[in-house]
């Protein structure tokens, strides 16, 4: 009733939303009952050991899940790679989605490798540290931040050599790392799967390889594209806070914009993003202290779960339009020129102006198939239970078939051909949950969008910069917290920091005419 409910009416609840002594009312009930969908942290195991322990439960090195692992459910799987050709696109034509368009993934990726990030040295282990902190941008340690800085008005570098402002390149025009950065990863340590896809970073693009704050920062120009677009906005904020507070250190300046662009990607991320990718009616929004008396209000933990679940590559084309021109993805891995070369104006608007794929099996370019694969050894390493475990522990109904799971038939067949006609009950997570159709106005099949509510919101709303007694001018100054009231949209942050390119970009995540 709920659901139905809060994906209709939308002039209702538009109403509600714009009712001062309501709208945060409603706000709260919609975000709660999203979240008590499953049961709430701490949880009582983690990916360490099969049982409770005193470690188990203080070691985030290792990633929470949300049910037991089911040892005797992985017994007569299929293997791995036959699973993976499940999730294969045929050819280079996708299905494109009616609703969102490129820049969506392109976001969705930026956002979460900042904070689901495998070991690649060990699956079941995490190298997080489980928060929303702009890791992408200032790094995860101390030295690394240090390594980023200016030094002087609380700025980040950049590089001198553009015309433009853009993070600085990591290496010398030979391609060696500069002395400033030499401990800067490029990748992660130990076989990092997905920047392997795209190969060794080639020799003729080292030298355009940006100095950013975590490993695969450079990946593909969409990526660079972001950290370029919060660079500046960092820089932005700190002169006009510089300009407001003349005696203040570089270590103020500095502490208290990277307080203010946190809480800015915040509310980027739960009034844009997430607005977008829910078909609830009620525009969500950020509120200091929202959560704080909930039982759900608790240190962050990444579950194994929530870092599979996320894994949208079949929402990346096979080719797409970037400067004018349309390239296959897969050729832009590690390569930063689209980005100094065309500005983001235009390509945050080409971006908004092409839709992406859309998040079901057979829809995986095959550049990414390795990766798929990867993430079902992941499942299994952990010992996950089944999707239908997982359907009754978000409250939905078990299926009885897999004709329940989806209405595409070529899907059908594929999945009996892999797990038998009378399968459903042997349908792994991960493939379940990509094999449900989407609703009609989602962005997301129903199970995986119910499980991304859980972790988005207790786990971005509990940042302790949102809390009652941090939040306000003394964390982000007068100047800051003007920033926070007239942010809510990724454009928002375009239109501010574009300064001498083309004229008002179009930068959206959702498509102009999707119902």
């Amino acid at each position: 009733m709920r659901i139905v409910a809060t994906t209709h009416f939308a002039p209702v609840w538009l109403a509600l939303r714009a009712t001062p002594t309501v709208g945060p009312l409603v706000n709260r009930w919609i975000i709660n009952s999203l979240v008590y969908t499953m049961r709430t942290r701490p949880g009582a195991l983690s990916t360490m050991l099969p049982w409770t322990s005193w470690e188990s439960l203080h070691d985030r090195t290792f990633s929470q899940r949300h049910l037991p692992p089911k040892p005797e459910f992985q017994a007569g799987l299929p293997a791995p790679a036959e699973v993976a050709a499940l999730f294969e696109r045929r050819g280079a034509a996708c299905e494109k989605s009616a609703r969102s368009t490129l820049l969506f993934p392109l976001f969705a990726q930026w956002f979460v490798d900042g904070f689901l990030r495998t070991d690649p040295r060990d699956d079941t282990r995490n190298t997080s540290t489980h928060d929303i902190d702009l890791s992408q941008l200032y790094g995860q340690t101390t030295d690394v931040t240090r390594m980023l800085r200016e030094g002087t008005g609380g700025r980040l570098k950049t590089e001198k050599t553009l015309a433009a402002e853009f993070p600085p390149y990591l290496c010398d025009a030979d391609g060696v790392v500069k002395e400033e950065f030499a401990d800067l990863e490029i990748i992660f340590r130990g076989g990092d799967l997905k920047a392997a896809g795209g190969g060794p970073v080639p020799d003729a693009l080292r030298p355009k390889l940006f100095a950013l704050g975590i490993p695969r920062g450079n990946i593909h120009y969409g990526f660079t594209m972001i950290s370029t677009l919060f660079l500046r906005e960092h820089n932005r904020i700190a002169g006009v806070i510089s300009a407001a507070h003349p005696d203040w250190s570089d270590d103020r300046v500095f502490d208290t914009t990277r307080n203010t662009l946190t809480v800015v990607l915040l509310k980027i991320v739960i009034e844009d993003y997430i607005n977008h990718i829910t078909p609830i009616r009620f525009p969500l929004c950020v509120e200091p202290g929202i959560g704080a008396n909930e039982k759900w209000y608790r240190q962050n933990w990444m579950s194994v779960e929530f870092n599979l679940l996320y894994r949208w590559h079949s929402l990346v084309p096979t080719e797409v339009t970037v400067g004018g021109r349309r390239r296959t993805f897969a050729d832009l891995w590690w390569d930063t020129r689209p980005v100094t070369e065309h500005g983001l104006s235009a390509l945050f608007d080409e971006a908004s102006r092409q839709p992406c794929s859309t998040i079901r099996l057979g829809n995986t370019d095959a550049s990414m198939l390795a990766i798929e694969e990867k993430s079902i050894v992941i499942g299994r390493h952990a010992e996950l239970a089944s999707y239908n475990d997982y359907r009754r522990a978000c409250g939905f109904p078990a299926l009885r078939s897999i004709d329940d799971l989806t209405s595409r038939s070529e899907v059908r067949s594929a999945l009996e051909r892999c797990y038998g006609t009378d399968g459903i009950d042997r349908v792994e997570l991960f493939v379940g949950l990509f094999a449900e159709d989407v609703r009609r106005g989602s962005t997301l099949p129903p199970v995986m969008s119910a499980m991304v509510a859980v972790d988005a919101f207790s786990q971005a709303l509990t940042n302790p910069l949102l809390d009652p007694g941090v939040y306000g001018e003394a964390t982000f100054s007068a100047e800051g917290m003007q920033v926070l009231n007239s942010t809510r949209t990724l454009a928002d942050l375009v239109r501010r920091n574009i300064g001498g390119e083309a004229a008002t970009p179009r930068v959206s995540l959702g498509r102009r005419r999707w119902r």
